[in-house]
């Protein structure tokens, strides 16, 4: 039996030289081993743990109802008590993790901050800054000329000659 496998044609076998019978014999056996895809690879699987659970009925469900009426005072009441007590544990936490993140976002509030004022001073320090040394120039110049408190020399001569006449008479000058 001569088997030719054309590898352009994709998956086709071709039989020549070969009897009828030993041609349908080959295409029997080759479908009998055609492979199924492993189980892992399908989508669904028929195994029990895939399969959804189904929903209680009617009647277990008020059947839990009825047995928690059942019980008596003190279980329930201690029931309810721990079901509170967890409740107001999970606000204290609640709480506490929004001090945290308050605290957090004022330190980062204050380290941007810190950081703005940091990088202003290393600008006026490098020069970079001409607004800086425009405004420091502008205080100095307002500060030493337009005070109108300041007194000019000869004021001040005059002023303290005047003091002096008043203080120790006219002849007191020793100039």
């Amino acid at each position: 039996m001569a088997v030719t496998i054309d590898l352009t044609r994709g998956e086709v076998t071709e039989f020549s030289g070969s009897s009828e019978e030993d041609i349908n014999y080959a295409k029997t056996f080759w479908q009998s081993v055609q492979l199924q895809p492993p189980v892992e690879s399908r989508l669904v699987s028929s195994d029990i743990k895939q399969r959804l659970r189904i929903a209680p009925s009617a009647s277990q469900s008020g059947a839990m109802v009825h047995m928690w009426k059942d019980e008596p005072k003190e279980e329930r009441a201690t029931r309810e008590f721990l079901m509170r007590a967890q409740t107001m544990e999970k606000l204290e936490e609640y709480e506490k993790m929004q001090k945290f993140a308050k605290a957090m976002e004022e330190d980062k509030q204050l380290v941007k901050k810190h950081r703005e004022e940091r990088i202003k001073k290393e600008e006026i320090s490098r020069g970079k800054s001409t607004n800086g040394k425009k405004k420091v120039k502008e205080a100095f110049v307002e500060n030493d000329y337009d005070n109108p408190h300041e007194e000019t020399y000869e004021e001040a001569l005059r002023q303290l000659d005047q003091f002096q006449k008043n203080k120790f008479g006219e002849d007191s000058d020793s100039d």
